[in-house]
């Protein structure tokens, strides 16, 4: 596990080796909505501002969940590097057609989250 996966989800890892998110009490006060899937969403979202953030050396308190990867200054080169990155941090394969279909961090997520 990278260091970004283990910040973000405690460093713990299932038997097969994947990430799995630690508990937070994150979308315990929203009322109709499951918490494990707010929860899930949070973390790979707090994963994704991170490796994007980290790409650019920038800090993830900068980094926009709906700005375009492009516009928050990947290069094709660090976007193929990012699907790498967060296939270790969320333990979800991420493809490069993936970021383009998906180009900001908020689509890339819903897309992940809902796959």
């Amino acid at each position: 596990m990278n260091r970004i996966g283990a910040e973000f989800f405690g460093g713990r890892t299932s038997a097969d080796g994947r990430s799995r998110p630690g508990g937070t009490s994150v979308g315990n006060a929203v009322t109709g909505v499951d918490p494990a899937r707010v929860r899930g969403r949070a973390a790979m979202t707090a994963a994704a501002v991170a490796a994007v953030a980290e790409l650019v050396g920038v800090p993830g308190s900068e980094i926009a969940t709906d700005a375009p990867f492009t516009d928050l200054g990947l290069t094709s080169t660090q976007l193929a590097r990012l699907t790498a990155v967060l296939e270790d941090a969320l333990g979800v394969e991420v493809s490069l057609t993936a970021l383009y279909d998906h180009s900001d961090i908020g689509r890339l997520v819903e897309h992940l989250a809902s796959s």
